[in-house]
């Protein structure tokens, strides 16, 4: 049987036919805009194998256990060490990993997967349906892992059938199931590793995948070797090497000197002069990556939802996307990014500082207040220029915000910390549900449940009319259903902002003329797998 086969066989009816056409519009106009900044032909040479890739990195991750990491950096290099139950595809179609079959009972509540065989972690542990249940049960049970939330509102029960079944009883029928299981956090580790190790497995993580983890210098580098027993035959490279470089420029450079064969994030300034001399491969791909800036709704006067709206007529995103990203980001109007299933263009927030200083005068504040913004310095697409615009677009309606940067593990300690003890007003942020669905764009960084540091909710902002059309939504039985309230969700979101609504940006990636294969996923996750080579 086929891939193709494979994936129309285990499809989900009504829901996962229209995700399939919703993403092939999208892949269609992406293909027009990728093949323009492409700088030349991709390499026909033979595939080749070993050698080192060189991948330089903006940002350190913040964990590299799975169930535990809240950044795109850790997911990314996770997708290199780990298998899944089910993987998506640069597409976002669904398709078998470990997991080579899978069936569905006529009321949606049970899901009952046939196992691959003879497959082995690094450590040396078999996989099978034990391994399953294994990590499953660390996601619903007490020690409840960062990510818990994307299976515990699902997820009622996980039973061993026989050593290549498992079958997972829902909570609710929840036709974005596979999506969950191919989210990042889902990806499977050694039960050994994890039961050694701890809270420490994110200094000794353990896979099935293509590359195997070797060492982790924090704000250096990351380590991977080549697995030799990987399911799928032998990887063609020997060794990744994972540098992280937080300037733009410094990673662009080392793209142009030959030190790195891959980069993130390439600076839109740069993108022409880089096309127009075609020494390195340019390739920009419109993610699901939304970025904001945060709003801490437990601090005064940020509590005032009259505030929060003032804030959002303030900034003057069209300008943004124009001046500072040059075309490589669209505005959007709330923390959804287009590409979602369940995406809705609600009407956001137009730029009218008059009415921002007409709401912060009703709320109390006519001459304004002082306040605090945070941001990462690397880790986003021109994160820095964009918290300046914000800053001095706030400061025309009489905001003053002053400007605090971090290094990102540190901004995500920080922003980590629960309410009682959080010390941020304003923050840049971003979020790419890894599931491709607009739910999990929403749920983890608004629920009234999800505060920190149970949950993703670093604003501590609670509506609990958007919590029921969440709820309404993962319960509903027909597409048209669940994007009605997921619609109505955004829409109250625009009424009663958690943030200031800002952008989705293009992942722009830099690559040697002698590299092919890299995986540019729309979810911002740049990776490699067994099939990615380079010329001698």
């Amino acid at each position: 049987m086929n891939r193709v086969r494979m994936v129309k066989e285990v499809s989900v009816g009504e829901e996962g036919a229209a995700m399939r056409r919703m993403w092939w519009g999208f892949i269609l106009a992406l293909i027009v805009g990728s093949i323009a900044l492409v700088p030349g032909a991709w390499a026909a040479s033979k595939p080749q194998v070993g050698g080192t890739l060189n991948y330089a990195a903006g940002a350190d991750p913040d964990s590299l256990d799975p169930a535990n990491t809240d950044s795109n950096p850790g997911e990314a290099i996770g997708r290199m060490m780990n298998n899944f139950l089910v993987k998506f595809d640069a597409r976002l179609n669904i398709h078998p990993d470990l997991a080579t079959s899978w069936s569905q009972s006529k009321d949606g509540l049970t899901w009952t997967f046939k196992l691959r065989k003879g497959v082995k972690f690094h450590d040396g542990t078999p996989f099978n349906a034990e391994v399953v249940k294994y990590n499953f049960d660390r996601f619903l049970g007490p020690e409840k892992p960062l990510k818990s939330s994307l299976h515990t509102p699902i997820i009622q029960s996980v039973e061993v059938v026989d050593e290549y079944t498992v079958k997972f009883t829902l909570k609710v029928p929840f036709a974005f199931f596979l999506n969950n299981l191919a989210h990042s956090a889902t990806a499977l580790v050694s039960p050994a590793a994890h039961k050694k190790w701890g809270k420490d497995l994110t200094l000794h993580p353990v896979g099935t995948g293509p590359f195997k983890f070797v060492e982790w210098v924090r704000g250096d580098r990351i380590v991977l070797e080549r697995n030799d027993e990987y399911y799928e035959g032998k990887p063609r490279l020997d060794k990744v090497i994972i540098r992280t470089v937080r300037e733009d420029s410094a990673r662009v450079l080392g793209l142009e000197a030959g030190d790195y064969d891959l980069i993130v994030r390439i600076p839109p300034e740069e993108v022409p002069r880089l096309q127009r001399e075609g020494r390195v491969r340019v390739y920009s791909e419109q993610s699901n990556r939304a970025l904001r800036i945060g709003i801490n709704a437990s601090k005064k006067p940020l509590d005032d939802v009259r505030v929060r709206q003032a804030l959002n007529y303030a900034v003057d995103k069209e300008s943004i996307v124009k001046n500072i990203y040059q075309g490589l980001a669209m505005v959007i109007p709330t923390m959804v990014g287009p590409l979602n299933t369940g995406y809705a263009a609600v009407k956001g927030y137009p730029f009218d500082p008059t009415k921002a200083k007409k709401l912060l005068a009703e709320a109390g504040y006519p001459q304004g207040f002082k306040t605090t913004l945070w941001t990462p310095k690397g880790r986003y697409l021109k994160d820095f220029e964009l918290a300046q615009a914000v800053q001095q677009q706030l400061a025309a309606v009489g905001v003053e915000a002053k400007l605090e940067t971090f290094e990102w593990g540190a901004y995500l300690s920080l922003l980590r910390r629960p309410k009682d003890e959080s010390k941020h007003d304003l923050y840049l942020i971003g979020w790419s549900p890894s599931t491709g669905e607009a739910r999990w764009g929403i749920y983890p960084i608004t629920a009234c449940d999800q505060w920190r540091p149970k949950g993703s909710n670093d604003s501590f902002y609670c509506n609990k009319d958007v919590d029921q059309m969440i709820d309404k939504a993962v319960a509903a039985t027909s597409l048209k259903e669940r994007d009605a309230f997921l619609k109505k969700a955004q829409e109250l979101l625009v009424q009663d902002p958690s943030s200031i609504y800002l952008l989705a940006t293009k992942e722009t990636v830099g690559m040697s003329l002698k590299l092919n294969g890299v995986i540019n996923s729309p979810l911002e996750l740049v990776y490699v797998d067994k099939d990615t080579w380079k010329e001698k």
